[in-house]
């Protein structure tokens, strides 16, 4: 079990935490008809938070900040 507790420590230090929250809401201006699927990620260590019209954008947005850093 320690070193579970390790590995999630050295993980966290070389990583990244994100807090993704998925919600279905009403569809958008010129999109198809029903529900829409929205995102907001926050970043663990800053609090910045970013909002997305939908899933695939949110997608797109970790995937740059994964590969810029």
């Amino acid at each position: 079990m320690e070193h579970e507790q390790n590995s999630a420590v050295e993980l966290t230090l070389d990583g990244r935490v994100y807090v993704v929250r998925v919600w279905r809401g009403e569809p958008q201006p010129g999109m198809m008809a029903g529900p829409a699927w929205h995102a907001t990620v926050r970043e663990g260590t800053t609090g910045v938070r970013r909002t997305f019209g939908s899933v695939d954008d949110c997608i797109e947005h970790l995937y740059g900040e994964l590969m810029r850093r």
